[in-house]
């Protein structure tokens, strides 16, 4: 009998595994079949493509190792587009993340109809990108928008807004700006209530007013929603694409086009998809490091500030 009880446990043990391995592939089988069709293959033929010279659909494709890359740079068309992403993208992240924690930091406050408020801010953010930027160009028309009407009926130069590069510039990274805000703003909003009631209390139990709640209690209780919104951003904000097409077009004399508004012209107006393709995988390269460096930045960051505790031998002195 000792001997055969071992032998049903381990029956037992291998078809609890066999089950819940069969769970897990019932599960997640679909999923990740799903994702591989509709995301993973595709993203794998994309980078591919950087590798081949294929310009046209029926043209026959030709592997040309790293040439692609090697013009990328060494064409100004596309290292500028990438230069213009990345500090545009910096731009946008910094802005849209400052005015979302102090966006947050106004829902987080006891006011009448804050539900109300709260939806207001977030309404940009749900809103069609297409009709939103409609909207922007109907103020900014360089002939009928209606603030150059209304420069008009003051008797003043009507501002040619899409054909300045400045103005051009300024009202994409506007748009971005206030169109991620809100989302900032609700995730700052869920950190800020994440923190216990009763750390604001000891801080004013101390004497800490407002500004000393927000440095010793807020910031530091914000740092680990802190380095997932500062990564989603960034990633977000480097990938602008929708506004400089409907705004501007790239222009004025392609000053605004960006690196994701560069892949989709080569991609679907010139059909150059080794060169889509090369555009794509560096870029894809570029965010993971950027995302890597300052994930890993943190890391180091809440080593430096995590204060070791010893522990200590309290005894009676005699």
């Amino acid at each position: 009998m000792e001997q055969i009880v071992p032998k049903q446990t381990k029956v037992k043990r291998f078809l609890v595994r066999k089950r819940d391995t069969l769970t897990a592939i019932v599960i997640l089988g679909p999923m990740i079949f799903w994702w591989l069709v509709v995301s993973g293959f595709p993203t794998l033929f994309g980078f591919g493509l950087g590798f081949l010279d294929w310009v046209g659909i029926q043209a026959h494709p030709k592997f040309i190792w790293f040439d692609n890359f090697i013009r990328f740079f060494h064409d100004p068309m596309y290292y500028d587009a990438l230069w213009r992403s990345v500090w545009m993208g910096a731009l946008v992240a910094v802005t849209t993340l400052l005015a979302g924690f102090g966006a947050a930091l106004l829902m987080n406050l006891p006011l009448f109809g804050k539900g109300v408020y709260r939806s207001i801010w977030y309404i940009p953010a749900v809103t069609s990108t297409v009709a939103t930027t409609q909207i922007f160009n109907f103020f900014l028309d360089p002939t009928n928008g209606v603030i150059n009407n209304f420069l008009k009926s003051l008797n003043m130069e009507p501002i040619l807004w899409q054909f300045s590069i400045g103005w051009s510039v300024f009202w994409i990274v506007i748009y971005s700006i206030w169109k991620g805000v809100g989302g900032a703003a609700l995730i700052w909003l869920a950190g800020l209530q994440s923190i216990d009631v009763t750390l604001y209390e000891a801080a004013e139990i101390d004497g800490a007013g407002r500004w000393g709640k927000l440095k010793y209690v807020t910031i530091p209780g914000l740092k680990p929603i802190a380095t997932y919104i500062v990564i989603t951003s960034l990633i977000a904000a480097i990938q602008i694409y929708e506004q400089v097409m409907f705004i501007t077009g790239g222009g004025p004399y392609g000053k605004t086009e960006v690196l994701v508004y560069r892949i989709y012209k080569d991609a679907f107006w010139d059909f150059n998809l080794g060169m889509a393709g090369a555009s794509s995988l560096i870029m894809a390269v570029i965010v993971f490091a950027a995302t890597t460096l300052f994930y890993r930045r943190s890391i180091q960051d809440d080593r430096r500030t995590t204060i070791p505790i010893k522990s200590k031998k309290v005894g009676n002195e005699t």
